[in-house]
């Protein structure tokens, strides 16, 4: 249990520090986010039109599906994830929270390690990152797909998530040990 405790916790810090590091870079950004061409009218045609924080979709599901098919055809389309009032960037319950969901997220890998029999350093790194593979995969390319959501955006996202994964596991590898054999 000590070990569980100590990697997870471990884990989570330095995939904290490294998630700050990643995401307080320009350079990712530079790469794929578009400027809008004013952001202040942008806001305030938001604001005006959008009434409560959530999720919008440009078009909405209209009754008659005709409509949306041709609104979609037409464009544009987009996902809104909107906040009405703004938000503190950076501000300290949003990392507090933002580290707890990184400890959650290492606690869940470190029970996986315990489980699976992987004697050796380097198969335990290696399951850890093909899970972040596959949940980078799964989870952050398919809004490509089904969300019409920009490539490089979620190229970059899943790259960030196999990389967490990997960090994150090269941490729990050297610390989390496989279950005892039972005699």
């Amino acid at each position: 249990m000590k070990r569980f405790l100590l990697g997870s916790f471990v884990a989570a810090l330095v995939l904290f520090a490294f998630g700050a590091a990643f995401w307080t870079c320009p350079i990712p950004y530079a790469y794929v986010e578009k400027p809008s061409t004013a952001d202040g009218s942008l806001g305030a045609a938001l604001r005006e039109h959008l009434p409560n924080d959530g999720l919008y979709l440009v078009p909405g599901i209209h009754a008659d599906p005709s409509v949306t098919l041709d609104q979609y055809q037409r464009g544009p389309v987009a996902t809104i994830h909107y906040r009405r009032d703004g938000v503190t960037p950076m501000a300290p319950e949003a990392l507090v929270a933002g580290f707890f969901h990184g400890w959650i997220t290492t606690a869940f890998l470190a029970i996986m390690l315990r489980l699976a029999a992987l004697p050796r350093y380097g198969q335990r790194l290696m399951l850890v990152t093909l899970a972040g593979l596959a949940a980078a995969n799964y989870m952050k390319l398919s809004d490509g797909i089904y969300w019409y959501q920009p490539w490089p955006w979620l190229v970059l996202n899943a790259a960030y998530d196999a990389a967490a994964f990997l960090v994150a596991g090269s941490v729990l590898a050297a610390i989390v040990k496989p279950l005892p054999k039972p005699a």
